[in-house]
């Protein structure tokens, strides 16, 4: 049964063109740059070229588009028209300059912009195997870090990134753009920390956590495979739980006043450190 929210935004799409900022369309998918009503109606929205580029390539199921001919970036997005022609998608709504930058989030927009359905990842399907790495995100709070978090496993071949207990959602406007769209094209589950263990166990992996506090350096333990790396929320760093659930605390060299690197940054040093311990063989002969 259709909730109250969403039959009222099916309602909505009516008109194949859009003259008016007042357009009840355009009032729905600026509702969608909240969280309780993208999760109300299981949307999603997705703006730029590269960005519905990886939706697109990762199967998401497309609602409609709204794309602006007479901006000067269109022409990075006019194949991307095309491609979502050919994928099936038959709702397209041209509009013009004044009324697409009303309802763009980002300055200098490639004019397109579409709504999907919120892809849904469970544990169960994530194909592990031998010597998989993964990422987890406890308690994460700012979008952009989990952006730059899943762009950064997706450069390194992290099979899956588990994002726990966080303070937003997957489908933030912000994390998809700055995750360059890897959100769609890259494995991530959203789960409670004790699901995270338990199953980063059941599938033999080693928990390794970062912590100041720690007496290895993160370059002395092994990060080559059958490993799950936990990053903290850039707030409090790891909490008591992931401290008991690790197999291995280490820590990251760090020289200046601050107690602490960002985030992201964290993630990245010990993702590019994991990918260099598994080409070594590699290079070693």
């Amino acid at each position: 049964m259709r909730s109250v929210a969403e039959s009222e935004f099916q309602a909505n799409a009516v008109s194949s063109r859009i003259t008016s900022t007042k357009n009840p369309l355009l009032q729905s998918v600026r509702k969608l740059l909240k969280r309780r009503y993208r999760d109300e109606l299981g949307l999603v929205r997705i703006e730029g070229t590269r960005e519905i580029d990886r939706a697109l390539e990762a199967g998401i199921q497309f609602e409609y588009a709204i794309y602006c001919e007479s901006l000067s970036r269109f022409e990075r997005a006019r194949k991307t028209v095309e491609r979502l022609r050919s994928a099936g998608l038959q709702t397209l709504y041209s509009t013009t300059t004044e009324v697409f930058l009303k309802f763009s989030q980002w300055q200098n927009p490639d004019g397109l912009l579409v709504v999907g359905r919120q892809p849904s990842t469970k544990l169960h399907d994530i194909q592990s195997t031998v010597g998989d790495i993964y990422l987890v995100v406890d308690g994460v709070e700012k979008p952009g870090n989990l952006g730059s978090m899943l762009r950064t496993a997706d450069a390194t071949g992290c099979a899956a990134v588990i994002v726990t207990d966080p303070a937003l959602d997957l489908f933030n406007p912000n994390v998809i753009r700055a995750s360059l769209g890897t959100v769609f094209s890259k494995t991530c589950v959203v789960v409670s920390a004790n699901d995270a263990a338990e199953w980063l166990r059941s599938s033999g992996c080693r928990i390794v956590a970062t912590s100041p506090s720690a007496s290895v350096s993160y370059l002395d333990t092994n990060l080559a495979g059958d490993c799950a790396m936990v990053i903290g929320s850039e707030k409090d760093g790891l909490t008591e739980f992931w401290l008991a659930a690790s197999d291995e605390l280490v820590k990251l060299p760090n020289l200046g006043a601050a107690d602490s690197l960002n985030a992201a940054m964290s993630a990245t040093a010990l993702l590019f450190e994991s990918y260099r311990q598994r080409q070594s063989p590699l290079t070693a002969s």
